[in-house]
């Protein structure tokens, strides 16, 4: 839906020495009711044609959709209904960013990950927080092991987030929790206005470099993604 999604499009590794190029194309509607982002290996390119440029050469046509300047989170319950990809290397999250990432930058603006995945290890999910001095492979994070994988069925990641507080679940069990103790001496920066990602990377830093490059397909289905505020608590803004 264009009133509350954009697509980000390119490539360039994002930062993670990422192997995908973001499409319009890979992101699309199965007629079943799902919103299904594909990674798709892209084909040989000859001399004559520019390749699309990542981390090197990318590998993969991909898809990659964000909230960001058209709707805004505070607090309440964020949650997506979604069967993930697998496959080494294949890195399918759900996530948010403070929407002052703009004039504060990351890792101040905040990040909220619902749900990573490593493509490779299915059924262990990863949920974290990041922000000013507990960013990247220092970030605040609580590991949850499935005892079948998140490729073989739909689950239900999400949060509830309030003041001071972020509570993540996987299919209504708690997995991890966050507050400003949790933080300290760093700033607790999620008491202000987030927006949503949903994506899949190929490659890059977070499965350390480890992209199966002979994988064809993976996707990543979405059959919803709600919002509710909790006891009053929690406000959209459009824009």
């Amino acid at each position: 839906n264009e009133k509350f999604f954009k697509y980000d499009l390119g490539g360039g590794g994002w930062g993670n020495k990422e192997m995908q190029w973001y499409t319009e194309d890979a992101v699309k509607t199965n007629g079943q009711g799902q919103l299904v982002l594909t990674a798709s290996k892209i084909p040989p390119v000859t001399d004559e044609e520019l390749p699309y440029n990542c981390f090197g050469d990318c590998e993969y046509f991909s898809g990659r959709i964000l909230t960001q300047g058209k709707v805004r989170f505070k607090y309440g319950r964020m949650e997506a209904r979604i069967q993930m990809p697998e496959g080494k290397g294949v890195w399918p999250a759900f996530w948010m960013l403070g929407s002052n990432i703009v004039a504060k930058s990351w890792p101040t603006s905040g990040e909220i990950d619902i749900v990573e995945l490593r493509g490779r290890e299915p059924n262990r999910l990863i949920a974290s927080a990041h922000g000013p001095g507990y960013s990247g492979a220092a970030s605040k994070s609580g590991i949850k092991l499935s005892p079948t994988s998140l490729a073989d069925d739909y689950h239900i990641y999400a949060i509830e987030w309030n003041v001071n507080k972020i509570t993540w679940f996987l299919d209504g069990k708690v997995v991890h929790t966050l507050t400003p103790a949790s933080v300290k001496p760093h700033s607790y920066v999620f008491n202000q206005d987030f927006f949503v990602i949903l994506n899949v990377a190929m490659g890059g830093d977070f499965d350390g470099g480890v992209l199966d490059t002979s994988i064809q397909k993976a996707e990543m289905k979405v059959d919803y993604l709600r919002y509710y505020a909790i006891k009053g608590i929690g406000k959209v803004t459009n824009k």
